[in-house]
């Protein structure tokens, strides 16, 4: 990151993103010049040779513009000037100090959190809100399997907004389409480890942008 008593090194960085896109605009080489006069990070010949070439490709109005401000030695360097300059290790070790390469993302282990938030996230049946975290698949669990065994009784069943009775055929229902609800969930994430594979999925954006909910409903 930039020291914030640093006003030069956000102009040295945005100079060299625009130069490796190569774009070639009057206030490149304005910003060239200074920090070539200022011998930026000892490599003043780099920033003029830098700013000569890019003032020498310019529009002739722009191009008018720039040598108006320029010394004699810095206008023969415009007149002179050839290939683009070669940026110095030295300036590219300071540079990249700055902005460290982000850290890449494990796409499998955050499509595999990503599936377990919807897993767990819970559903709605029928108006009713059902939690799917863990361990309440585990209570739906046995008290589906309690029902089969006492197909008469009235299990109380506790949802997010308090308690209800469920009959054995209620609770089959809640079961069933828990049960869906997580292997949805984890065929949504097969599905995006396919793509992983693929190609097609790339970033954490990507797979936040697929149709977990359409898929895991």
């Amino acid at each position: 990151m930039y020291r914030i008593d640093s006003m030069y090194e956000p102009m040295v960085e945005a100079l060299l993103a625009a130069r490796a896109e190569n774009k070639a605009d009057r206030w490149m080489a304005c910003v060239a010049f200074w920090l070539g006069r200022q011998q930026i990070y000892n490599v003043a010949d780099y920033w003029l040779a830098l700013g000569a070439k890019i003032t020498a490709g310019l529009p002739a109005a722009d191009k008018d513009a720039v040598l108006d401000q320029l010394s004699k030695q810095e206008t023969a360097l415009v007149d002179a000037a050839g290939d683009w300059p070669e940026t110095p290790s030295s300036l590219v070790s300071v540079v990249a100090g700055w902005s460290p390469e982000p850290v890449p993302v494990d796409l499998q282990a955050y499509a595999a959190a990503k599936r377990y938030a919807v897993e767990t996230g819970g559903i709605v049946l029928n108006g009713m809100s059902v939690m799917t975290d863990r361990q309440s698949q585990a209570l739906i669990t046995g008290a589906y399997a309690y029902v089969q065994a006492n197909p008469t009784v009235t299990v109380s069943f506790k949802t997010p907004s308090g308690f209800v009775n469920l009959a054995a055929a209620e609770v089959t229902a809640v079961a069933n389409a828990v049960g869906a609800h997580v292997q949805a969930s984890f065929a949504a994430e097969d599905a995006v480890v396919q793509g992983i594979a693929a190609g097609t999925i790339k970033t954490a954006a990507d797979i936040d942008a697929f149709a977990w909910s359409a898929v895991a409903a």
